[in-house]
């Protein structure tokens, strides 16, 4: 891992030069609009930099087993349907279907949550594997997805996850997982100097949220779910709690008003913080310590009794879920 997190870091930097030259000359920009903040058009795409990078990488670690091809096959198609949406802006319901693809061949070539544990036992959920691995791959994956909305937060989100699930993973004795999420961190954390850039701005687009959203879902199912620990499998929850509940209460708004579930709005937390007053580069930070805050409440429900783990968990989405509603319920600062 000493020199696979370097040369991840390094090697996404570099490529994001490449990347943007070509976005540029393909005209793959993201243009100003009502939902964005950007005033001018921005090359779309930045993702391709750290697809290519996690995907090459990871193939030089030597603990590399075979349960993971679920995640390339799965994680290369996620790639492909953000490519393609970046470029020709692809509806919806044909989005949602590749996403739905993905997650399938995922799934068939070994990608499931096989058991959840208890105390001193395991238990092995049968049937329910197939719709629990579903949701939650595809969930996790639009939940990064539609908190993509202001320059480095998803992105930044993405990273310290993968942190955490690498640490997590660690502590569960498979540093193969903990190495692919540490791949993931470091070629993320090379985009996000691009992502903030002033004058050579770019985007990570569909092709990078897809893909690290997705990443991350599988991550936490190989080194998390997979792993006989005492309700460990809480701790993917509690990480990923800020973009799980952000979506959630956008299904629920967009329901309430009569909305399809997959059209945008500015009812996400980043807009809410905006809303409020904050600057974009203030509201970013402060889900960046949130977001490493639940980490932290994550790692440590690992090491907790069963039932102080569950009342850890508890504490954490009431906490979040009430923070959701009162910013929900926040009126556009005059």
């Amino acid at each position: 891992m000493f020199y696979i997190i370097p040369l991840s870091l390094a090697a996404s930097y570099v490529l994001c030069f490449v990347a943007r030259k070509m976005l540029v000359h393909f005209n793959v920009l993201a243009h100003p609009g009502e939902r964005k903040i950007h005033k001018v058009a921005i090359p779309e795409g930045g993702g391709i930099a750290i697809f290519i990078t996690v995907m090459a990488v990871s193939f030089l670690y030597p603990g590399y087993k075979p349960e993971f091809l679920g995640f390339y096959i799965g994680a290369a198609i996620m790639f492909l349907m953000g490519l393609l949406d970046d470029i020709f802006d692809v509806r919806a319901r044909y989005k949602l279907l590749g996403q739905i693809v993905a997650v399938a061949l995922a799934m068939y070539f070994g990608l499931t949550i096989q058991f959840v544990t208890g105390h001193d036992s395991v238990i092995h959920i049968g049937i329910l594997s197939i719709p629990l691995t579903f949701l939650w791959l595809l969930g996790v994956t639009n939940a990064i997805n539609l908190i993509d909305g202001l320059d480095g937060l998803s992105g930044g989100v993405g990273a310290i996850v993968a942190i955490v699930l690498g640490i997590v993973a660690l502590g569960q004795g498979r540093a193969d997982v903990a190495a692919l999420a540490f791949i993931l961190a470091a070629a993320t954390i090379g985009f996000l100097p691009h992502n903030f850039s002033g004058k050579r701005k770019m985007f990570i687009g569909d092709t990078g949220s897809q893909f690290l959203g997705f990443s991350l879902a599988s991550l936490s199912i190989l080194g998390v779910t997979k792993v006989a620990a005492t309700f460990v499998m809480l701790a993917p929850i509690m990480i990923l709690a800020i973009p799980i509940f952000d979506t959630l209460f956008a299904i629920v708004r967009r329901t309430r008003n009569g909305q399809k579930i997959f059209v945008a709005d500015r009812g996400h937390l980043h807009h809410r913080l905006l809303d409020l007053g904050f600057t974009e580069r203030k509201a970013v930070t402060f889900i960046y310590y949130v977001t490493i805050l639940l980490g932290f409440v994550a790692v440590l429900s690992t090491k907790l009794p069963p039932r102080s783990s569950l009342v850890l968990f508890a504490l954490t989405v009431g906490m979040i879920a009430a923070i959701s509603v009162m910013l929900s319920r926040q009126r556009k600062t005059t």
